[in-house]
């Protein structure tokens, strides 16, 4: 089964918060309860999609990534400053044809560390097959195609 949009954006976004914060552990949904302290959540939290001709359809997906750091001291420098590191690292994720562009970015600071949430645009096209010419007989004699 091939993986949809909304798949490949979270897996961008957790690649991509991986890379940056190698010592943290990323959760691909909310982070758990009793999540380890210096932990990434990685959520879709909304789609807002609209309807544009041809069967395009244009998406704005936000993505929610919550932080938590509960054992450390020091939590709202630290969750700060990891914030203010997402803008960098989350503003353009993935490569080659799966690259997705930020257009709006903000984060809420909590008690136990921080929600960021990133809104990706995506245009998408559908995949339209053409149905060709068949070739054409009549009594025996190529007619068409040939």
């Amino acid at each position: 089964m091939e993986k949809g949009v909304l798949q490949i954006l979270k897996e961008m976004v957790i690649k991509a918060i991986e890379k940056q914060f190698p010592d943290s552990a990323v959760y691909g949904e909310e982070v758990p309860q009793k999540g380890s302290a210096n932990c990434f959540g990685v959520t879709i939290k909304s789609v807002e999609q609209k309807p544009l001709l041809k069967g395009r359809r244009e998406q704005w997906i936000t993505i929610c990534v919550e932080y938590k750091n509960q054992t450390q001291k020091r939590v709202k420098l630290q969750s700060t400053q990891k914030a203010e590191m997402l803008y960098d690292v989350l503003s353009l994720v993935g490569e080659n044809e799966n690259e997705f562009l930020s257009g709006k970015m903000y984060h809420n600071i909590t008690e136990k560390g921080f929600c960021f949430y990133a809104v990706y645009y995506v245009q998408i096209m559908p995949i339209v097959t053409e149905q060709k010419m068949k070739r054409l007989e009549h009594n025996g004699d190529k007619v068409v195609g040939y």
